[in-house]
């Protein structure tokens, strides 16, 4: 995660999760092919469980539901706008969704399908006014950018009509508490830009969204040739809503939580690549606007850092070496003076304060200067191991760590001695002076 306050330079990766990995297998043959299928299994069941008067009501809503999903999972792959909004009863919901599908027929789908959960919350069964809410997955794939299918869920109301069951609303599951995912098509009209490297979702517009392919493609590429021994597959989706306030709704993160967050990097890390979901970059406008635009490649290639070494970034490497690598590649090659780099550390040690150990977790949920301070301090340790045993090295220390047997007691101090020769004592005594001699090369502030 990108970060800034009064427009300084830092970063903080997040540890939520937007995207939900499908541990299932994947399914053979085309989109279009199993959607004919899922509709003609559903229908027929939906027949079967009319067909026998001895068949609970709820098993025909089920049948019905199924049938419904399946034929709007076949409109989104054959892009037939009748068709989906077919699946819709009159009112508000086929009014919005509408628009959805206009989205989602600008969207370059691999793999788009709807099915009823297996299990139902049992919370759903006391939706007031709404007995037929269900909990549905949603799984889809974009084209080109996706490892696999990504799953996100849902709660949709059913109600009877014409002997069907339509869609009525996705709102009553939280009247119970039960709050489905959102993704950026369901916040307005999209506009897609599909630069060399990234693919652009957002809103506002193409020529919003152009500038951000551009930082993209360009962050993509610095980061493949440092970090491409991670083998990522050197494509990333971007996602630009319009305001913070979104970008919080698309992490179901707290109201505010954002505030001066530049970007994001959400997805599951910790999986081998073949097991990884995509990873996406959401910019956060409010923060990134507010930045001076000799800033803005470098938090794109923090976060491209993150995308890139996703399959490396295990629960064994510690915050300060994911995020000193991605501050270490956002600023390779840039513009951006030590002196605005390491302002809120030259501070501090002008005031006393000395570096003692390498930061751990609980460093980077402090606030103000001192996170800023533990940022820059974690850049320097990457920065010294690039700088005294070369990025080749810096590289393969990363996957070292990441990589690490599970079970094994010290990932970190295992790499120091095999891939740098040295200790974690003996880093840390060069890294502390390494970071003073920085802070003292800081031209202090007029």
């Amino acid at each position: 995660m990108a970060v800034t306050r009064e427009a300084r330079l830092r970063s903080r990766d997040s540890g939520r999760s937007l995207l939900r990995l499908d541990s299932g297998p994947r399914r053979a043959g085309s989109a279009g092919a199993a959607a004919v299928v899922a509709v003609a299994v559903a229908l027929l069941a939906t027949r079967c469980a009319g067909a026998s008067s001895g068949a609970p009501a709820e098993e025909q809503v089920r049948a019905g539901a199924a049938a419904t999903l399946a034929a709007r999972a076949l409109a989104v792959i054959n892009h037939d706008r009748a068709s989906y909004l077919a699946t819709d009863a009159a009112g508000w919901f086929r009014d919005a969704d509408a628009q959805r599908y206009d989205n989602l027929a600008a969207l370059p789908f691999a793999e788009w399908s709807m099915q009823l959960a297996d299990a139902q919350p049992p919370a759903l069964a006391k939706a007031a006014g709404a007995p037929h809410v269900y909990q549905v997955t949603e799984t889809y794939e974009l084209s080109g950018v996706d490892y696999q299918p990504v799953t996100v869920t849902r709660f949709l109301t059913f109600v009877q009509h014409g002997g069907k069951w339509l869609l009525s609303s996705d709102r009553d599951g939280a009247s119970v508490g039960l709050r489905g995912d959102t993704q950026i098509w369901d916040q307005g009209p999209v506009a897609v830009v599909r630069g060399s490297r990234s693919l652009v979702i957002g809103l506002g517009g193409e020529q919003r969204l152009k500038p951000f392919a551009d930082l993209a493609d360009h962050a993509a590429t610095k980061a493949a040739k440092v970090w491409g021994a991670a083998g990522w597959s050197g494509d990333v989706v971007v996602l630009v809503p319009s305001t913070q306030d979104q970008v919080e709704t698309l992490l179901n993160a707290a109201a505010g939580s954002l505030q001066g967050v530049v970007a994001v990097t959400a997805g599951e890390g910790g999986k081998p690549l073949t097991g990884a979901p995509a990873s996406r970059v959401l910019i956060n406008p409010d923060a990134f606007n507010a930045e001076a635009p000799d800033a803005w490649q470098f938090f794109l290639d923090h976060e491209l850092t993150h995308v890139a070494t996703r399959a490396w970034t295990t629960a064994a490497v510690p915050l300060w070496l994911s995020e000193g690598a991605a501050d270490y590649t956002g600023y390779l090659s840039s513009s951006i003076s030590a002196d605005r780099k390491f302002q809120e550390l030259a501070a501090a040690v002008a005031d006393g304060w000395k570096p003692e150990d390498l930061p751990t977790t609980d460093d980077f949920h402090g606030a103000g200067d001192d996170v800023s301070r533990t940022y820059q301090i974690s850049h320097l340790a990457c920065a010294y191991i690039a700088e005294k045993y070369g990025q080749a090295k810096l590289v393969a220390f990363y996957k070292a760590v990441g990589t690490a047997p599970d079970g094994t007691a010290d990932p970190v101090g295992d790499a120091f001695r095999t891939v740098l020769g040295t200790s974690t004592k003996d880093f840390t005594v060069k890294w502390r002076a390494y970071v003073l001699a920085k802070a003292a090369a800081v031209k202090k502030k007029p």
